[in-house]
């Protein structure tokens, strides 16, 4: 193991430099980058593949959604009847939709923007606390510390669940995503006898989650048969039968690529160390004796 160089005042003016470089390297570089890849596997649709890249950064949410072998997913919604749904209770919906007037009032919270607030806050507070390095300060090296794992968790916790909130809010605003999901405009409450399974697992500094979905959109029934279709799963080979649509997806929300770089400070501080507390300590205890 490299023995650790002594502690130097000039290492101090270093470490501030080196902080607050990688701070704003982190800053003005993208936060989360989300990534869709999904194909149509059964039904009308298939085989219509769609890939889809959302970039998020301290300003702006980035889309870019393209779709390849789109033919038959373009004859699909204009077949598709848009209005088709799930007949459901009268009076359920009524309260259902007070239920929505109420709960709008609790989901207008811009996720998002409390998420740039928080990462914004702890790259500042990790700049400044390298500046308490430089008093005498007892705590200074726990300060430190704590800021560089608050800013890890801004990072990996705090600003990815505002985006999944974000997402499952729906968004009021230009900066939603969830408006720009593919197939986001296809109501799912026209899908009966749905199957759905998903698998989540660990990737690089984010998640990966794999789903599935499967089901019978009424869209594509002649309105007469719906009823029908909706209360049991069409004999195999009849017309109604063709309305089977199936989905495979795979969506990987990771952190960005330059955000891994602020592991480099607790090397840094190992390398260029401060001045230890403890020699002051010394010297006044041996003053009192």
């Amino acid at each position: 193991m490299l023995p650790r160089p002594r502690p130097h005042r000039a290492f101090g003016a270093i470490r501030i430099g080196v902080t607050a470089f990688l701070a704003v390297h982190v800053f003005i570089s993208a936060w989360l980058v989300a990534t869709v890849e999904g194909s149509y596997t059964e039904g009308k649709p298939s085989p219509t593949e769609v890939h889809s890249l959302v970039a998020i950064d301290k300003d702006r949410t980035m889309v870019d959604v393209e779709i390849k072998k789109a033919t038959s997913f373009f004859f699909y919604t204009l077949e598709r009847d848009g209005d088709a749904a799930v007949t459901t209770n009268t009076s359920g919906d009524a309260t259902g939709a007070d239920d929505d007037v109420d709960s709008g009032d609790n989901s207008d919270v811009e996720w998002l923007t409390l998420g740039r607030n928080s990462i914004k806050a702890a790259l500042v507070l990790l700049v400044l606390s390298e500046f308490l390095m430089l008093t005498g300060f007892k705590w200074r090296h726990h300060v430190r510390t704590l800021a560089f794992l608050s800013t890890l968790v801004a990072f990996s916790v705090v600003f990815p669940s505002c985006y999944m909130l974000e997402l499952s809010s729906g968004g009021g605003d230009q900066d939603s995503t969830a408006t720009n999901t593919p197939g986001a405009e296809i109501e799912t409450v026209s899908f009966v006898h749905t199957n759905a399974s998903s698998d989540v697992s660990l990737i690089w500094l984010g998640l990966q989650l794999e789903a599935d979905f499967s089901g019978y959109d009424l869209g594509l029934v002649e309105p007469e048969n719906r009823t029908a279709v909706a209360e049991q799963v069409p004999e195999e080979g009849s017309e109604d039968a063709s309305s089977f649509i199936a989905f495979e997806s795979t969506f990987d929300i990771q952190l960005g690529k330059n955000l891994d770089i602020l592991l480099v400070l607790p090397v840094m501080w190992f390398l260029l160390p401060s001045s230890p507390l403890q020699a002051t300590d010394v010297t006044s205890k041996d003053e009192e004796a």
